[in-house]
């Protein structure tokens, strides 16, 4: 007799028509042994309802002991039998800790739907806890300054910029002595799975999340502020004027991205006054994306000798998207929920390439991926930075199209 756990997971095969002959026979049989299987089978194959109890278990906060009833009985508030709860609680509790997917709420049959919403320590995320990595600061003079330590206060003084440390932040304060001979440069590095942020010395601040470096001068005197990055980093900057005659002028804000290896692009330089956006532009990945908040930035392709340069205005809710051949592009991204996830501690990923999801896995969780055979299918997931990662991977697993070993800290992707 099939165990109920390995009738949900059947169920959530037809959910995404993941099922095989052998698989279907074993779901029609058991359907066929009592009227109260089919109406749950019913019942759970029912993507509407199911997708409607979720969101109001989300938004209204009814617990999931109702949630699990609605499901045998929308209409009733009578009390199910319990055979059909123990399975409505199993594939409830799949759906609200993202062991089982909801699909097939687009066209899209290639898109998998999965929902992790509670962090587990258990599984093989045990086995991919992060390695002990450091936040790094490395100074003018090339010494190295460990940020993630718990020590806090003065760090260093850097041309007329006194540096200071609370928590996961460094603050670059303006000094009123004596300058140091010559400006000078400072970067912060964050590794895999580590975040930080810095206060730059005009008051800007910028976030960074994993792998990812942010070099700027220890005082912005000339007449642009210029920062380089690499990764991604969420900036709100702050207007700073400067007297120019008789007269003020606005100092602007640039940062620049290098170019994305092996391509024939240069990066880009985005331009900004005063506002707040985000800058993707991880090596690994296709394209330099640019996502604007709030205020106006201008985004330029930089080149290789020879080809075009393109610019573009955004205004709050456009993206820019610079790729490989250096070509740039302005979409509207509405959902900027999906943008700064990372800034909460979440990972969503709309729509994503499984490729995509897994560097992006690799670099929160401080593992290696390996692809031992193609794998295609575009999943959208939305997970706590705290989930552990076997519980992602098992949900990924349910969705169909992908399996997962793991040895050691190597994750083996295979269809």
């Amino acid at each position: 007799m099939a165990t109920l756990k390995h009738i949900a997971k059947l169920i959530g095969r037809h959910r995404n028509d993941s099922l095989n002959e052998r698989e279907r026979r074993e779901l029609q049989a058991w359907c066929d042994l009592c009227d109260e299987n089919r109406m749950l089978f019913e019942r759970l194959s029912n993507q509407c309802l199911v997708s409607n109890i979720l969101l109001e278990l989300y938004s209204t906060g009814i617990n999931e002991e109702g949630a699990k009833i609605r499901l045998m009985f929308p209409h009733k508030k009578q009390r199910p039998f319990l055979r059909a709860l123990q399975l409505v609680a199993i594939i409830m509790g799949l759906l609200l800790t993202g062991i089982a997917v909801y699909s097939l709420l687009h066209r899209n049959r290639d898109k998998k739907i999965t929902s992790v919403d509670n962090p587990s320590k258990d599984g093989l995320g045990d086995s991919l806890a992060p390695d002990i990595h450091r936040v790094e600061l490395k100074l003018a003079n090339g010494r190295i300054v460990y940020l993630d330590s718990n020590i806090n206060g003065h760090i260093a003084l850097q041309y007329r910029s006194v540096i200071y440390k609370r928590g996961d932040e460094v603050r670059y304060e303006w000094s009123t002595g004596d300058a140091q001979p010559e400006l000078e440069y400072n970067t912060i590095t964050t590794p895999r799975a580590r975040k930080f942020a810095v206060e730059l010395p005009d008051g800007s601040k910028a976030w960074l999340n994993a792998a990812s470096s942010i070099t700027f001068p220890t005082a912005f005197i000339g007449k642009k502020r210029i920062v380089q990055i690499t990764g991604e980093v969420y900036f709100e900057v702050s207007h700073l004027a400067m007297e120019l005659g008789a007269g003020v002028e606005r100092k602007p804000f640039v940062v620049n991205v290098t170019s994305l290896p092996g391509t024939k692009g240069a990066g880009a330089a985005i331009e900004v006054m005063g506002t707040h956006f985000n800058v993707n532009a991880y090596g690994d990945e296709p394209v330099i994306k640019t996502t604007l908040l709030e205020g106006k930035v201008k985004v330029a392709n930089r080149l290789q000798p020879g080809l075009t340069k393109q610019t573009a205005i955004l205004s709050p809710g456009q993206q820019a998207q610079v790729n490989g051949d250096g070509h740039l592009e302005v979409e509207m991204y509405t959902d900027l929920q999906d943008v700064m996830a990372w800034r909460k501690d979440l990972l969503i990923f709309n729509d994503l390439d499984i490729k995509l999801i897994m560097l992006q896995l690799a670099r929160q969780y401080d593992c290696e991926i390996v692809f031992k055979e193609p794998v295609t299918g575009h999943y959208t997931l939305s997970v706590m930075r705290q989930t552990a990662i076997g519980q992602i991977l098992e949900a990924l697993e349910f969705a169909g199209g992908v399996h997962f070993k793991v040895e050691g800290r190597t994750i083996i992707v295979t269809p």
